[in-house]
C-alpha cells in the first residue's frame, strides 16, 4: 500500500510564516487596468520557482505530475490547506487519489487512501483545528470527522439514522461545497427530493422549505445563519429570506464582505432582475440583498471572461472579504485584460481594491475540466492555489498545481538546538548509552495522558545513536516556581541523541510554526520519566535559536532542578515514572507493579536499558524526594 511505503513521511516540517500586513496589497498594484502580455517562461522544476514576467510574482510548482497525468486543486470552493497552512490537499486525478502535502514546503506525505468521500470535492478542512478534516462517506452515507495525524475516523451522524422522509442517495452542494466557518453546519440533499442541514453541536436536523431542489443542497454561509440556494437566501429554520439579484446560478463561492456579512461571490453574464451587477466577481450581501461589482464592466475590465472561477475562504485574514479568482477568458492567449490571469480582490463597497497576481498558463483544449486552473485562497489569503498545463513547449502534456505566493507571505524559520542529558542513561564521559533503541517506538509516544500530544513524527528507522524521543514546548509568560504561569504556544517531538542533542526526525534542529519574530519565549522539555526542566531564561524568537541545560544546573528555572554528574555536566533528574512532576512513592508504585520486565519501553525503566528491575527502583531511591517547578508540574 502507497500509504505504508510513505507514513514515515507524516512529519509536517514546521516552518512559520508571517503575513506582513493583512492588507494583501502590499507589494501589488492595485486597480490596474493596463495591458500586461502573457510571455513565454520556460515551466518551473518541481518545488522551484518562477517570477512572472508580466506580474513580478513568485509561482512555485508543487507537484509533480508527469507526462499525461493530472494532479488539480479540489475545486475552487473547497479550501486546501488546513486551518494554520502546515498541510494541504490536492487531487491526483490521474490515480483516482488525494494526496496529502506539506502546506509550507509542498512535500508530499501521504495518500489519503483510507477514506472514501462521496465525492472529490467533499472534503471539509476543519476551520479551527489543524488536524481535522471532515467528510461526507460514498459508502455508509456517514458524515465523518478525520483525525490527520493519527488516522481516526469518528461518526458524527449517519444520514440516513436522521432523514425519515426520504429513501436514497445522499450528497451535499453542488458548485458551492463548503461548512460555516465554525466547523458546525454542514447541508446535504437525499436524491432530489428533500434538503437539509445538520448542527454537529446540537445534533439538529433542519429540513428546508424548498420544493424544487434542482439535485442542489443550499450551502451554509460562514456565519451558519444564512444558506444560499439557487439564487435565493434561506435563514437556519429552513424558510426563505430573500432572492438575491441574480439573472441565474453561475460559479460562485460563499464568503464574507470585509464588513463581515456572509456573502455570494458570483460571475454574471447578464443583469439580475433588478439591472445591474453584471461582472467577473460580483459581491452579494446575503444580508441585504444588495450587491455591487468588483471586476465588471462599470469599472473599466472587459465584458466578463469565460471560465471564471472563485475563491473567497481566506478565513483567518482578520481584514475580511478578500477573495481570489482565476479567469481562462475567450483568446486563451493572456494578450488582452484578464485574459488567462489570476486576480485577488477586496469585497468592500465603495472600497474594493483588485490585484491582478499573475497568468496561470493553462485551459481546456487540450484536456477539457481538468485544464480549468480553479483558483484557490490560502486561510491567511498570502498564497493562491492553481492547475495549469502550462502554455508553451509544455502545453497539454501534463497537468500540475502550482502556488501564487505573495508579497504578503513571509515564510520564517525558527530553528532551536537544543541539548540536554538524561541522568538515567548517562555514561560520565559526555555521552548517554543507546540501549534502549531496540525498543524506541517509530512513532512519537507523547499521545497519552498527561502530555496528550498529537503530534504526527514517525520514523522508518531508529537511529543507532538514539536515546529516546523528546517533548519540547515553546511558552510565553513569566515563569512561576509555584504554579504554572505561562502559556504553551505550541509544541514539538524531537529525537535526543548520545551526544545530549535534539533534533527533528530528518536531523535538523527542531522547527516551530507559531512563534512571533522578536518575541521572547521559554522552553519546556519532557521525557516520560524524568523530571521536566524548563529554560531559566528566555530566548528572543529568530532564525536561529539554542540554549544547552548541560552547562549547569542553573540552566533550569527553579532551585535544584537538575543533577550534576561526576564530570561536571548537568542532568534532568531520572524517577518520575508517573510524569506528574515530582519525584515520590507514587512513582515507586509504579515501578512495583511491574517490577521485572525484559525488553521493553517502559516508564519505570529509569536507566533506559529496556529492563524494568531493580535497578530502576534504585534510580528512583536516589530522586524520591524531587519537586519539579511548578512550570512542569501536571
Amino acid at each position: 500500500m502507497k500509504n505504508t511505503v510513505y507514513l514515515f513521511l507524516l512529519l509536517v516540517i514546521s516552518f512559520s510564516f508571517t503575513v506582513k500586513a493583512q492588507d494583501l496589497t502590499q507589494g501589488l498594484q492595485i486597480n490596474d487596468l493596463a495591458l500586461h502580455p502573457m510571455q513565454d517562461i520556460a515551466k518551473p522544476a518541481y518545488l522551484n520557482t518562477i517570477i512572472d514576467p508580466s506580474f513580478g510574482t513568485t509561482i512555485r510548482r508543487i507537484t509533480n505530475a508527469g507526462t499525461g497525468n493530472v494532479i488539480v486543486p479540489m475545486y475552487s470552493t473547497v479550501q486546501a490547506w488546513n486551518a494554520d497552512e502546515s498541510l494541504m490537499i490536492v487531487y491526483d486525478q490521474s490515480n483516482s487519489e488525494h494526496q496529502l502535502l506539506n502546506g509550507m514546503t509542498y512535500e508530499f506525505l501521504r495518500y489519503l487512501d483510507d477514506f472514501y468521500p462521496n465525492d472529490l470535492e467533499q472534503i471539509f478542512w476543519d476551520f479551527n483545528d489543524p488536524d481535522v478534516l471532515y467528510y461526507l462517506d460514498g459508502i455508509n452515507n456517514d458524515f465523518v470527522k478525520y483525525t490527520v495525524s493519527n488516522q481516526t475516523k469518528e461518526v458524527l451522524v449517519n444520514l440516513e439514522t436522521v432523514t425519515t422522509n426520504c429513501n436514497g442517495g445522499f450528497n451535499m452542494g453542488n458548485d458551492v461545497q463548503m461548512m460555516s466557518w465554525d466547523s458546525d453546519i454542514f447541508a446535504f440533499r437525499c436524491n432530489n427530493d428533500a434538503v437539509y442541514h445538520y448542527k454537529i453541536s446540537t445534533a439538529q436536523l433542519t429540513e428546508f422549505n424548498i420544493s424544487d431542489v434542482a439535485y442542489t443542497a443550499p450551502m451554509p454561509g460562514p456565519s451558519g445563519n444564512l444558506f444560499y440556494h439557487r439564487t435565493n437566501v434561506y435563514d437556519a429554520a429552513g424558510n426563505f429570506v430573500l432572492e438575491l439579484n441574480e439573472s441565474s446560478t453561475e460559479h460562485s463561492c460563499l464568503g464574507k464582505l470585509a464588513n463581515g456579512n456572509d456573502a455570494h461571490f458570483a460571475i454574471a453574464f447578464a443583469q439580475g432582475p433588478d439591472g445591474g451587477c453584471i461582472g467577473d466577481i460580483i459581491a452579494h450581501d446575503m444580508t441585504t440583498g444588495n450587491c455591487f461589482p468588483i471586476i465588471s464592466q462599470s469599472q473599466g475590465y472587459d465584458y466578463p471572461q469565460s471560465g471564471t472561477h472563485i475563491s473567497a475562504l481566506s478565513h483567518k485574514n482578520t481584514e475580511g472579504g478578500w477573495v481570489a479568482a482565476s479567469m481562462m477568458g475567450y483568446d486563451k492567449d493572456g494578450q488582452s485584460l484578464l485574459d488567462q490571469e489570476l486576480v485577488i480582490a477586496k469585497a468592500e463597497e465603495g472600497n474594493v481594491k483588485v490585484c491582478r497576481i499573475g497568468h496561470h498558463r493553462s485551459d481546456e483544449d487540450d484536456v477539457d475540466y481538468w485544464g480549468e486552473p480553479h483558483a484557490c485562497i490560502s486561510p491567511s489569503g498570502t498564497r493562491v492555489l492553481f492547475a495549469s498545463d502550462w502554455s508553451g513547449a509544455e502545453d497539454g502534456q501534463s497537468i500540475d498545481c502550482y502556488v501564487v505566493e505573495l508579497p504578503a507571505f513571509s515564510p520564517v524559520t525558527f530553528n532551536l538546538s537544543l541539548k540536554v542529558f538524561l541522568e538515567g542513561a548517562y555514561n560520565n564521559d559526555g555521552s548517554m548509552r543507546t540501549i534502549l533503541s531496540n525498543y524506541i517506538p517509530f512513532q512519537q509516544p507523547y499521545n497519552i495522558s498527561p502530555y496528550n500530544y498529537n503530534g504526527n513524527e514517525n520514523l522508518l528507522n531508529i537511529p543507532s545513536n538514539m536515546v529516546d524521543w523528546i517533548l519540547v514546548e515553546a511558552r510565553t509568560g513569566t515563569p512561576n516556581v509555584n504554579q504554572q504561569n505561562t502559556t504553551i504556544v505550541e509544541t514539538k517531538a524531537g529525537l535526543l541523541f548520545n551526544n545530549g542533542e535534539i533534533t527533528d526526525i530528518a536531523g535538523n534542529p527542531l522547527r516551530f510554526n507559531n512563534l512571533i519574530e522578536g518575541d521572547s519565549y521559554y522552553f519546556a522539555i519532557r521525557h516520560r520519566n524524568h523530571l521536566d526542566v524548563l529554560t531559566a531564561s528566555s530566548l528572543i524568537a529568530q532564525q536561529n535559536m539554542s540554549y544547552d541545560f548541560t552547562i549547569s544546573s542553573t540552566m533550569a528555572f527553579g532551585p535544584q532542578q537538575q543533577s550534576e554528574s561526576q564530570d561536571g555536566n548537568a542532568m534532568m533528574f531520572t524517577g518520575d515514572y508517573n510524569h506528574d512532576g515530582v519525584i515520590q512513592v507514587s512513582d515507586y508504585d509504579v515501578w512495583k507493579l511491574n517490577p521485572a520486565q525484559l525488553n521493553v519501553y517502559g516508564a519505570a525503566d529509569g536507566n533506559l536499558d529496556g529492563t524494568i528491575q531493580n535497578t530502576d527502583s534504585d534510580a528512583w531511591q536516589i530522586n524520591k524526594a524531587k519537586i519539579g517547578v511548578g512550570e512542569i508540574r501536571f
